[in-house]
């Protein structure tokens, strides 16, 4: 059993993340060219290479997803589980239309090489799959994607459903036999009504990865014990970071945003936003924020500036189960360089 994630379980995620987003670009491209949209600028060709070239780099994400997946011993996946779907132990079902999206990819692939002996007609039968392996593999990343609860990923995910499905409710609204128009507009509008249902009764809520069927000796051998799991508070520390102004010119406010890594033995995030009147380098504080937490993750502890004195900073933080620590932070800034001092103790700050 390994300690915790290799390289290879953070390019699994980098590569499925990509293999979708360049998988949905295609599909939009693909239903445009359908549409035979053109204008001067940008002519039918060009969308056509295009949807090609995507195409093309969308498979070859995909199959470093596959690879990756294989070799990375966190997760038992097996590699007849590669082409046969539902053949793994591992979160079975959410694997097993991973697979079945690959194999449709696949499917794709051959043919079109094979494009000349084939004709047009079983070509062009076969290329559909392309299109409907997308909303297969957007499902299998949603469900047996362990990043699935972070904010970031859940936009992107939003954004491809809002791309394939604005771009086939456009083209259905250009169809000639409007009898079926409304038909094909309702089923549009389904698959993100599905998929936001989905993600709110499934990955979204706690247990998922036992439901989504990860082993039982895999949630054992990977259980966090109790005192682990909290995440532990702010530590003290210096940091650097950068600083950005911006200004309202409707208010005539100025946002000050730091951005800063502590440089301890664990490195922190910090984040502190102060809004305000100007006042000469600085604002006269109307509100603020302070935000810590481990590096690259989202912050643990965050809440309200109290005080702003000169150089100094105060602000009240909550973290898990409502635990209060006091944040007094030391700021110098200079230019786009943000450096200081960050002091944390348990309870409010007095």
């Amino acid at each position: 059993m390994t300690a915790g994630p290799s390289p290879l379980w953070y390019a699994t995620r980098a590569t499925g993340v990509m293999a979708l987003v360049l998988l949905t670009a295609a599909v939009v491209l693909g239903v445009a060219g359908t549409a035979r949209l053109a204008t001067p600028r940008w002519p039918r060709v060009i969308t056509a290479r295009l949807h090609r070239n995507l195409s093309l780099l969308a498979v070859a994400f995909v199959a470093a997803h596959v690879l990756t997946t294989e070799l990375d011993p966190f997760a038992p996946v097996g590699w007849v589980s590669a082409v046969v779907p539902f053949a793994s132990s591992y979160r079975t079902f959410w694997l097993g239309i991973g697979t079945v999206a690959f194999d449709m990819l696949l499917a794709v692939v051959v043919t079109s090489l094979l494009r000349a002996r084939l004709g047009y007609r079983a070509w062009r039968a076969v290329h559909w799959l392309g299109y409907a392996c997308w909303p297969v593999a957007l499902w299998h990343g949603l469900g047996t994607g362990t990043d699935t609860k972070l904010s970031w990923l859940l936009v992107l995910d939003a954004a491809c459903v809002a791309a394939v499905t604005g771009a086939l409710g456009w083209r259905l609204s250009l169809a000639r036999a409007r009898p079926g128009l409304l038909t094909g507009l309702l089923a549009c509008a389904a698959v993100p009504t599905a998929t936001a249902v989905f993600v709110a009764v499934g990955p979204l809520q706690p247990g998922w990865a036992r439901r989504a069927g990860t082993p039982v000796a895999e949630l054992a051998g990977r259980a966090v014990p109790a005192a682990a799991a909290a995440p532990a508070a702010p530590a003290d520390g210096s940091f650097n970071g950068r600083a950005a102004r911006t200004e309202d010119g409707a208010s005539g406010d100025v946002t000050i945003t730091v951005t800063a890594r502590t440089g301890a033995a664990a490195p922190q995030s910090l984040v502190i936003t102060l809004r305000g009147t100007p006042a000469g380098a600085g604002v006269t504080l109307s509100a603020g924020s302070v935000s810590v937490g481990p590096a690259w993750t989202t912050p643990d502890y965050s809440g309200p500036v109290v005080q702003l004195n000169g150089h100094r900073v105060v602000a009240e933080l909550r973290g898990p189960g409502g635990s209060a620590v006091a944040a007094r932070i030391t700021l110098f800034i200079r230019g786009a360089v943000a450096t200081g001092t960050l002091t944390v103790a348990p309870g409010r700050a007095r």
